[in-house]
């Protein structure tokens, strides 16, 4: 309902008693069922505020995330079939990591717009919700309408729930096998490869992701070391000015 849009997009301090408000009105309206729903929806976490606001102030920015990690998925699950997808799945990391770097940097600027300190353990909380919210509902329809309340948390290996095993184990037996024995070793060695895939996805999955916070600190850090060098800069100006005054 648009009622509960205007919640989500209401500065975060104003969230719990809009949404009591709102319960309590459906409430004397006659609608009990909704008012418990309403009631029922948790106060987002700062992180989790930041991102329902780029659902509105940055929509494009979000579909273009939600259509990388859908192209990056199904380029995943073609390689696991044993498809040449590799290509296509490198770019498709890529381009995620352009967006979400972008996106993260723009949450950032929304929380300090607010008054709200844009930590790095916010921002790393940020850019890992927006990649698992993206990869599978209900976090892709949470995120396109602006609802998050908390973290969506997705490993690696969950890109990959969806694959039929079955259907890519048949399609991975080798056609002209001369015998029965012949065609089960390679289905055991098909699989076997499918395994060790699927394992080192996710490892890489995780080191790229660990690379990726460890850089967007280092960049938070060099801003902040940016800003206080202009700050004592300043500082130093101003004082040799004032040196110069009473020198004359």
């Amino acid at each position: 309902m648009d009622e509960i849009d205007r919640l989500f997009a209401l500065p975060l301090d104003e969230f719990t008693s809009a949404r009591n408000e709102l319960a309590k009105r459906l409430k004397q309206d006659g609608d009990a069922e909704a008012a418990e729903q309403v009631r029922s929806l948790a106060k987002p976490s700062i992180a989790a505020w930041a991102m329902n606001q780029l659902a509105r102030s940055d929509a494009a920015g979000v579909r273009s995330l939600l259509n990388v990690a859908s192209r990056l998925r199904s380029a995943q699950e073609r390689s696991l079939r044993g498809e040449r997808a590799a290509d296509e799945v490198r770019a498709a990391q890529a381009e995620e990591r352009d967006v979400l770097r972008t996106l993260t940097h723009r949450a950032g600027e929304l929380l300090r717009d607010a008054g709200r300190p844009a930590t790095t353990a916010t921002l790393d909380r940020v850019s890992s919700t927006l990649r698992g919210a993206a990869l599978a509902e209900p976090g892709r329809t949470l995120l396109r309408e602006g609802r998050l309340t908390g973290d969506v948390e997705v490993s690696g290996f969950d890109a990959f729930a969806g694959m039929d095993v079955r259907a890519a184990r048949r399609r991975r037996t080798a056609k002209d096998g001369d015998d029965l024995a012949e065609r089960r070793r390679q289905k055991r060695e098909h699989e076997r490869r499918r395994r060790a895939l699927v394992k080192r996805l996710g490892q890489l999955e995780a080191r790229a992701e660990a690379a990726e916070r460890e850089a967007n600190r280092a960049r938070i850090a060099a801003s902040e070391a940016e800003a206080a060098a202009a700050e004592r800069r300043q500082e130093a100006e101003a004082a040799a000015a004032e040196l110069e005054e009473l020198s004359e």
